[in-house]
């Protein structure tokens, strides 16, 4: 959960009334972030693009490592469970041009 100091919270009629002043302190990095309230409650959030694509890039981040912890998790337990086959690199090789001569015919 994020947490907003009182100086980051405006009402909808402040941020109307004042908005290049407050969007200034995000400009100027007064504030990190500015909570729009409605009725008393969160409603809307202003940040910096820069802010936002630093957000949005580490959930990505963090999504994909978790898609490559599955994997790798899966893979241990296909070894573990002796389900998992290994190849040489010459078995592999072999394969591999069976792959392409199959591909380019």
């Amino acid at each position: 959960m994020v947490v907003y100091n009182a100086n980051e919270l405006f009402s909808t009629t402040e941020v109307a009334k004042n908005f290049a002043t407050i969007a200034s302190k995000l400009y100027k990095k007064e504030l990190e972030k500015i909570g729009i309230l409605k009725n008393n409650k969160l409603d809307l959030i202003l940040l910096k693009s820069e802010d936002f694509e630093k957000i949005v890039r580490k959930e990505v981040e963090k999504a994909l490592f978790e898609k490559d912890r599955q994997f790798v998790s899966t893979q241990v337990e296909k070894i573990k469970g002796n389900v998992a086959r290994f190849y040489s690199l010459e078995e592999t090789e072999a394969k591999l041009e069976a792959v392409i001569k199959a591909y380019e015919n």
